[in-house]
């Protein structure tokens, strides 16, 4: 008898992890701010036990932090935290690219250079970039088959996808939807050590926006 739910629907917790990153990295739970988790609850629609494991799960990834009594603290932006997201991220990023590089079937590759000239129309749009980043991170992992560096690495981006929407109005866009694009590029060519290199160049220009925070935050 064939089950009823879907083999690859996303479980309750899931579900609330997602909800719950999106208010996070869009600002939407700005840093800093206090917060229940009842209205954690309230906010997703979600039961306490998929609330909590999500909160929890978030709270391992340094972007919340759990106050005894009470509640809980979003995490501020700290310039020597997204440092060390940075460093740690460049090597996890080198791994998936160089992956992804000798992996990618011709499909793939296709719908890497796909994205790749997607980008490079975006222009200004920054919510259309950041779709396209998420459309291409996951298209890496994909190709790059490497559940353990994907895992890894998935906090750090959003931890640099919070930090874009806190300075969104100082982003280079252009510099960024650059870089991002000749990754993807490389990728596609199979040249993976061009790909790594291009990685190197995407975290630089994180770094430089890392560098906007106040020493001390």
């Amino acid at each position: 008898m064939a089950s009823s739910a879907a083999p690859d629907s996303p479980s309750l917790s899931d579900q609330a992890y997602g909800l719950l990153e999106d208010q996070l990295v869009t600002l939407a739970l700005p840093p800093g701010s206090m917060i229940s988790e009842g209205q954690l609850i309230e906010l997703t629609g979600l039961g306490r036990t998929p609330v909590r494991e999500a909160m929890l799960r978030l709270a391992e990834q340094k972007l919340f932090r759990v106050l005894p009594r009470r509640g809980l603290l979003v995490t501020p932006l700290n310039r020597t935290d997204i440092q060390h997201v940075l460093e740690a991220r460049k090597s996890l990023e080198r791994v998936i690219v160089y992956r992804a590089a000798l992996n990618a079937r011709d499909e793939q590759r296709s719908n890497i250079s796909s994205i790749a000239r997607a980008m490079s129309i975006t222009h200004d749009s920054f919510e259309d970039f950041l779709r396209l980043e998420r459309e291409l991170d996951d298209l890496l992992d994909a190709c790059a088959g490497n559940p353990f560096a994907s895992s890894a690495v998935a906090p750090m981006r959003s931890h640099c996808r919070r930090l874009r929407y806190y300075f969104r109005r100082r982003v280079q866009l252009a510099e960024t939807i650059s870089v991002h694009s000749q990754m993807a590029r490389l990728v596609a060519r199979r040249d993976y050590t061009g790909a790594q290199k291009a990685v190197d160049g995407v975290i630089a220009v994180m770094e430089r926006l890392a560098s906007s925070i106040e020493r001390g935050t």
